[in-house]
């Protein structure tokens, strides 16, 4: 038996009918019309297809393949691409825009600007909408969160002690400004890792791993960074931080370390001006890059 249709969540349907145009979904509550394009192209009778139920312009029960930014209870970052007296309205990915009522705004919303969006349903249970009153629809309950752990984030404001972010689609989390590294716009999705769980349940996030696998995570990222530059990066341990963090978006302090233990391997050389890979070839130069910078 099929559940019934629920807004703003992903369902199975069996295709009931294929003409040339158009896909008939069988649906509890009745049909469903599919454009024949949203389908693939082996979408046959007897068939199944995850689809995304919706309300289309008219208002009616609707489905459709396409992927929203955020489904029912998930944030995402979203356009505003029009505001009128009556609400803002949000480019999601589908046909009709996502409704944000004035009530729901935390602030007054400005065609053209993105926001973090949290999608919900209206009061009566009848209707898709979106707030940006990003921290009352938040999980407080960590319990099931661990120090260290590898997490997802979604850059949702700035305060005075660092970068407010959304954790794994749930949680409420900080970075620290001394923890930020390169950029964090509104609306920028990273991979984190939980540096302490606070006595309000908040979360205070690094962007990096500590102890020898962020070492690890150091080295690799500067060996990708030689490669992708052709095999030489003009950065040393008097590089400006901020040239540091430009090219590798890390810590000056981590670079140093990731270097040194690189350097000791012998997999990078030291040149004027900055490093670079050390020579493969087995005849290469010992003393080759033995300089310091």
């Amino acid at each position: 038996m099929q559940r019934p249709l629920a807004l703003g969540r992903f369902q199975t349907l069996e295709i009931a009918e294929a003409t040339g145009d158009r896909i008939t979904l069988r649906a509890p509550e009745g049909a469903l019309i599919l454009p024949a394009s949203e389908a693939p192209a082996d979408a046959e009778v007897g068939g199944q297809l995850r689809v995304f139920i919706y309300e289309g312009r008219d208002g009616a029960v609707t489905a459709t393949t396409v992927s929203p930014a955020a489904a029912l209870g998930e944030f995402a970052s979203m356009r505003c691409v029009s505001v009128t007296h009556a609400g803002a309205y949000m480019d999601w990915g589908l046909p009709k825009d996502l409704y944000v009522p004035p009530f729901e705004q935390a602030q007054h919303m400005e065609e053209g600007r993105d926001y973090v969006v949290y999608v919900m349903l209206d009061r009566k249970g009848e209707r898709l909408i979106g707030s940006t009153h990003v921290a009352t629809y938040l999980d407080y309950d960590v319990e099931d969160v661990e120090v260290d752990q590898e997490v997802e984030l979604l850059v949702y404001g700035r305060i005075d002690a660092g970068v407010q972010v959304i954790v794994d689609q749930q949680h409420r989390g900080l970075v620290h400004h001394s923890d930020v590294y390169g950029s964090m716009k509104i609306g920028s999705q990273h991979t984190g890792y939980v540096r302490e769980i606070r006595g309000d349940n908040r979360l205070d996030i690094r962007l990096k791993r500590r102890g020898k696998a962020g070492m690890l995570d150091a080295q690799a990222t500067v060996l990708q960074a030689l490669e992708d530059a052709g095999g030489f990066l003009p950065l040393h341990d008097r590089s400006d931080p901020a040239e540091i963090d430009k090219h590798l978006g890390m810590s000056k302090k981590a670079f140093k370390r990731g270097v040194g233990t690189l350097y000791k391997a012998r997999t990078i050389v030291l040149r004027d001006g900055g490093i670079a890979l050390a020579k493969a070839k087995p005849d290469a130069d010992p003393d080759q890059g033995s300089g310091s910078s």
